[in-house]
């Protein structure tokens, strides 16, 4: 199915334009849902909903974030770029895993 997406369609050009679209759309429904979870946080005065809104963020935004916006501005590897996201990713599913347990 991802072949068909991302080779079906044309010349590989079109694969990174495509693989950029979908970035673009989960960063921004990312971004939409972790501000409705810190507005229920700011309607409801619950800290579990900040650390969801924040892991989901770290989850979502902030990856896309440090592989199309740093990425292009900083002079750094692939490998450097991936761990960055994974350190993203990481802090995310702890603010998650805490708003779920201690919060």
């Amino acid at each position: 199915m991802i072949g068909l997406l991302l080779y079906g369609v044309g010349p590989i050009a079109n694969a990174e334009a495509t693989i950029a679209a979908f970035a673009a759309a989960v960063a921004i429904v990312g971004s939409f849902v972790a501000f409705l979870a810190y507005h229920g946080y700011r309607r409801n005065g619950s800290r579990p909903m900040l650390y969801l809104a924040v892991g989901i963020a770290f989850l979502t935004a902030v990856p896309v974030v440090i592989d199309y916006g740093v990425g292009a501005l900083l002079p750094a590897t692939d490998a450097e770029i991936l761990f960055a996201i994974t350190i993203a990713h990481l802090a995310g599913v702890l603010a998650i895993l805490y708003a779920l347990t201690k919060a």
